[in-house]
């Protein structure tokens, strides 16, 4: 159960859904986790997590928080970046501001975060980053463009940012997750995964080959493969993680 000692770990959007899940096995694993959110009372319920209290769009104290993690750990083996936010309006109903917002939070943050941790993973040798995407930048729906427009730009820049740091001993994947129990399947109050439409569609005619919703525990398995030492030759990849949904048609 110690098979992230002595490792550094940083976690975007760390205090619910998937990066909360991320979080808890990386302590159980031994590691040193810092979890990223703007969340205080989610951070707040999880043992023996270094909560940073942040918004991630605000680039500065992000750039201040981390300084502070370099000061006292010495650097950051591993970066997920994990947070993520969407809206639901048809394109001609929506407005630049929503899409700005879209594309800080889910894809400018990302970058922030490399750019702030990698000096020093290629100073200390070597590290790891994960990006969560999702199964929405390969089969989409019209109600979130700007969420799929800006996943599937984590999909791309992973692959770029995997080239660029290879020389580094640097792996870059990411993770599509598709029907993960989270917060952000509640949708104005009614959880989308428990609605007739759904269940009939989704579970009962498997849609979903495994004919169920996914747990964010799921998620964070993948994670942590990515991370470990078990993989020293995958880089770039986008990880699927969806029980079977984007093979079906």
């Amino acid at each position: 159960m110690n098979s992230f000692k002595k490792k550094v770990v940083l976690v975007t959007g760390a205090a619910s859904g998937i990066g909360r899940a991320t979080a808890v096995y990386f302590i159980q694993q031994g590691a040193t986790v810092f979890g990223f959110d703007r969340d205080a009372e989610g951070l707040s319920t999880i043992e023996n997590i270094f909560s940073c209290v942040v918004d991630l769009t605000d680039h500065m104290t992000l750039a201040n928080h981390v300084e502070d993690i370099f000061d006292v750990q010495g650097g950051i083996d591993i970066l997920v970046n994990n947070v993520g936010f969407s809206y639901y309006t048809r394109h001609l109903d929506s407005t630049i501001e929503e899409w700005r917002k879209t594309m800080a939070v889910n894809l400018e943050s990302y970058y922030m975060m490399a750019k702030l941790v990698t000096p020093c993973m290629i100073e200390n040798g070597g590290g790891r980053i994960v990006n969560i995407s999702s199964i929405q930048a390969i089969a989409s729906q019209p109600t979130v463009g700007a969420y799929v427009a800006s996943k599937g730009g984590v999909g791309a820049w992973t692959r770029t940012l995997a080239v660029d740091l290879a020389e580094h001993n640097i792996l870059v994947n990411a993770i599509a997750p598709g029907c993960i129990q989270t917060p952000m399947a509640i949708i104005d109050g009614v959880d989308e995964f428990e609605t007739n439409d759904f269940q009939e569609w989704y579970i009962r005619q498997r849609k979903i080959p495994l004919a169920r919703v996914g747990q964010p525990e799921e998620i964070a398995k993948a994670v942590l493969f990515l991370c470990g030492e078990d993989n020293t030759y995958i880089t770039g990849h986008t990880l699927v993680v969806d029980g079977g949904l984007t093979i079906t048609f």
